[in-house]
This record gives C-alpha cells, structure tokens and sequence, in this order.
C-alpha cells in the first residue's frame, strides 16, 4: 500500500508513489478543465513528465501534488487558448482552400486535416504554423528559417495543394 504523502518528509517519497497517488486526481482534473476525458489525461501525462523533470526541486516542496496541479491548470489553460486559436482561424483555412467568395459555413474537417498531411512537409508546416499557431507571416518566416516572400508562397501552394486534394477526394 502506498502511504499518504502527508506523512513524513516530501523527499522520503518516491516519485513512483507520488505518480500512483496523484495521476488519477490529475487526469480527472484536466478533463474537468479541458471538458474532454482523452485531453485530460494527455494534459495529466505532461503535468506528470514535467513533475518527473524537476522531481528533485518538486519533492522538496511542502506539497508536490500542488505544484502538479498548478501544472495542470496552467496546461488546460493553454489548451483553451490553443482551441479558440483553432475555431478563429480554421474556418479562414476553410474559405481559403474553397476560394474567394466562399461561405464562411464551410468547415474544416476530419478530411481536410487528412488532406494537410498528404502535403508536402515544408507546406504543412507553414500551413500549421500560420492557420495553428496564429502566427504571422513574418513569424512563420522566422520559425522556418525562409524569406516572408517563400512563406507566402509556400501557404499559396498549400492551400491550392488542399483544394487539389480535397476535390480528388470527393470523386
């Protein structure tokens, strides 16, 4: 049996117990945050590594679940944000890959991500980058190591890529 982590020194306590007793609570916790159960506990795992990185400044603490927890949190936060990203930005990529004059209910689906990992490998980066990571063309330059000029065309050449494949797949 696993002893409580109230009893005795934060050091005495092994992180194979630590993670025994405080996973489940995490996971239940991220997926409340998150509203998804498979997310909370992809964000419970990672909570969980970076707890296991720092282990010997964490196992130190007072309370070590609460430091998992406040990583947790801080996690499931970055998650809700990555999401608004994705529900601003997707339909553009929608109505990009359709064309101009598109309907803004077009939506990005199951089909459309299968479609962006067929692309080539720089275009799908340029593509997650700009439509994921809301980030700028300039940024995206950056982050690739490209001119802006090859950003802008490499995102051209994705989206055309897109529609291309996108309309082989509905025949």
């Amino acid at each position: 049996m696993v002893e409580p982590l109230g009893t005795g020194s934060a050091t005495d306590v092994s992180f194979d117990a630590f993670f025994r007793q405080e996973y489940l609570r995490l996971a239940a916790l991220a997926a409340a945050l998150c509203g998804d159960r498979e997310s909370g506990r992809d964000l419970a795992q990672e909570a969980m590594v970076r707890t296991f990185a720092d282990w010997e400044r964490v196992s130190q603490l007072e309370r070590p679940g609460g430091w998992a927890r406040r990583v947790v949190v801080n996690l499931a936060h970055d998650y809700a944000r990555h999401l608004s990203v994705r529900r601003r930005r997707l339909p553009e990529l929608a109505s990009r890959i359709a064309g101009e004059g598109a309907s803004d209910d077009v939506m990005v689906d199951a089909a459309t991500w299968a479609a962006v990992s067929r692309l080539p490998e720089r275009q799908r980066t340029a593509i997650a980058l700009f439509y994921i990571g809301d980030r700028s063309v300039r940024d995206v330059a950056e982050d690739m190591g490209i001119g802006e000029g090859t950003v802008k065309t490499t995102l051209h050449e994705a989206r055309t890529g897109l529609r291309r494949l996108l309309s082989e797949d509905a025949t």
